[in-house]
């Protein structure tokens, strides 16, 4: 629990919501988290958590203002080139609109052409746990 002037300030996870590990150094985390505040609804937000003995300890963050203000901030950054590409085409391949938006964006004629496409695997891509030295 933090305080402001006026008293306490709350905060409760929302139960099931998203709270995803963003960064961290030492005893701060950013966290992506559905929050609610001094028992409100429950909003999207971004913010720097400081974790000590006694738990964790709100500081400053930023609250997402509309629906689209995540949708926003991810346009940008893959425009931006962040995000590993493997990785982000991975989060995206399991959606109904993948797809489609694939066609769209590159043409059928390249989607068949991928789908039709040998993946060549060599040896290097394997890990062998037995290669692990305890130390």
């Amino acid at each position: 629990m933090a305080f402001k002037n006026d008293g306490p300030i709350s905060f409760d996870l929302k139960e099931n919501g998203i709270n995803e590990l963003i960064d961290e150094r030492n005893n701060t985390v950013m966290m992506l988290r559905e929050v609610s505040w001094n028992g409100r609804q429950e909003h999207l937000e971004l913010r720097k958590w400081i974790v000590g003995e006694e738990g964790e300890r709100p500081n400053k963050g930023v609250v997402f203002m509309t629906e689209e203000g995540p949708h926003n901030l991810v346009n940008v950054m893959t425009k931006l080139g962040y995000g590993d590409t493997k990785t982000v085409l991975g989060n995206l391949k399991d959606r109904a609109d993948f797809e489609p938006a694939l066609v769209e964006t590159i043409g059928m004629q390249k989607v068949v052409q991928a789908k039709n496409s040998e993946v060549e695997v060599s040896e290097d891509d394997y890990f062998d746990p037995r290669s692990m030295t305890l130390g």
